[in-house]
């Protein structure tokens, strides 16, 4: 596939790399709220070097990018390459991070230790929509922005303006991001000097899926946010005193009089559970990559029995840059941090569910596809169990449904009662699957 194809076969993810090779390339938000690429003014010339850095095209895969990047390291199948792995907090940014706060803290380090003059990550940030809130990509130079970073934003965002900067401002570079935007990072790498140059380092974040700026909307609903402007939100509010799975999505919207008002809602409470995939875009159906493999780090939340009790959150990381392992373990030796050693099998076991849906899922969804697809590490197949495949049946229709059915919502107006109806059925269906696996323990 090259980049029209891509884009025309909606496996578009949004990542922006693309318009750093060429101007020409727009990237906007489409009506399901999902970033894609415009190709009408590109060139020819353009597009070919545009699919040169598409995640999504048929480029070099992850296992190949990392063979050439961290050859001489320790190798799993799922995992990747790896020199070190650990699990663990930072005492000073575990509060505010949505898990243990160790990209904060390296971050943080990074500018403190003179390796890095700006960091990438995601801020939310005032806009001109019907809700005056959006989250984007910035560039930042001190540790005071470095903390308005530091939690998870499950909000579409694009490379393209922060790429921008980065080739017009010399300096060293650090880039948070997930794993089909750290894999179109390493191939602008190979294509341009300039940016292999100054991206020093790739801090990864492990990930399930994406969502679309409807995912935001649709929260905000279920949280009985009043239609207007919202002042802040987060996504991921803890109660240390609970269960580290268990979090509020919490809006704040200033009233008359300049009061603030609070509205919370538990992610137990929402009523829909991740691996449904609501409102996520098509490419996260087809990413073989979980744990970030092109990335020089990769960190994600604690989710084994030992660390999920504690609410206030404990990271896993897969570190791959002997640069990143010293600020670790010297983080570890000063007691700004607490680290322990892990197992490649408890690594494993803290993203199951995701490999199974990126690996299995994956192999199923492919021999299901007809036209075009991505060229992946993973090999088309059909042979798994009844149940298994009729759940990622019912995944395919809920990713689907769910965008058509918000987009009606909002233009409906408030509440979710036209979303609750069009989707009744899958929910159904899907809570059917759920139970019989529970009971035949599949």
């Amino acid at each position: 596939m090259d980049i029209e194809q891509v884009v025309s076969h909606d496996y578009c993810i949004g990542c922006g790399v693309c318009r750093a090779v060429d101007p020409a390339i727009e990237i906007g938000l489409n009506k399901y709220g999902e970033y894609v690429a415009n190709l009408n003014n590109s060139s020819v010339d353009g597009l070919k070097l545009a699919s040169k850095v598409c995640p999504f095209a048929t480029n070099l895969n992850e296992t190949e990018i990392t063979d050439e990047v961290f050859s001489g390291q320790m190798q799993q199948e799922f995992i990747g390459r790896f020199s070190g792995l650990f699990a663990g907090y930072s005492l000073n940014d575990r509060e505010s991070g949505s898990s243990g706060g160790i990209i904060t803290y390296i971050i943080r380090q990074l500018l403190i230790t003179n390796k890095i003059d700006y960091a990438v990550l995601a801020r939310p940030h005032m806009a001109n929509n019907t809700r005056g809130l959006e989250f984007s990509f910035d560039v930042v130079s001190s540790e005071v922005e470095v903390n308005s970073g530091a939690t998870s934003f499950y909000y579409p965002v694009t490379y393209s303006k922060a790429l921008e900067f980065i080739a017009k401002n010399p300096g060293r570079y650090a880039i948070t991001g997930v794993p089909c935007f750290h894999k179109a990072i390493r191939l602008l790498k190979r294509q341009n000097p300039l940016f292999h140059e100054r991206i020093q380092f790739q801090l990864g974040l492990v990930c399930g899926q994406l969502k679309s700026a409807l995912y935001f909307e649709y929260l905000l609903r279920r949280a009985d946010v009043p239609s207007g402007k919202v002042e802040s939100a987060c996504f991921r509010r803890k109660d240390s005193k609970s269960r580290a799975d268990e979090y509020f999505f919490e809006a704040i919207v200033q009233a008359n009089g300049g009061r603030r008002n609070i509205y919370r809602i538990s992610n137990k409470k929402i009523g829909v559970n991740w691996g449904m995939g609501l409102f996520k875009p098509k490419a996260c159906d087809y990413c073989d990559d979980v744990f970030a493999e092109t990335a020089d780090i990769a960190v994600m939340d604690g989710w084994l029995p030992h660390y999920v009790n504690d609410g206030r959150g404990t990271s896993l990381i897969v570190v791959r840059d002997e640069r990143l392992m010293d600020i670790l373990t010297g983080g570890r030796e000063t007691g700004n941090l607490h680290l322990e050693d892990i197992s490649t099998e408890e690594i494993v076991k803290s993203q199951q569910g995701g490999l199974n849906h990126r690996r299995k899922g994956l192999a199923y969804r492919l021999s299901l596809s007809a036209g075009k697809m991505p060229v992946k590490r993973i090999q088309p197949s059909s042979s798994f169990p009844f149940l298994f495949k009729f759940e990622q049946i019912i995944r395919l229709a809920l990713r689907k449904t769910s965008r058509h059915a918000m987009v009606l919502q909002t233009q409906a107006g408030s509440g979710l009662l036209i979303f609750n109806v069009l989707m009744a059925l899958q929910f159904f269906f899907y809570r059917i699957v759920q139970e019989l696996k529970r009971i035949f323990r599949t």
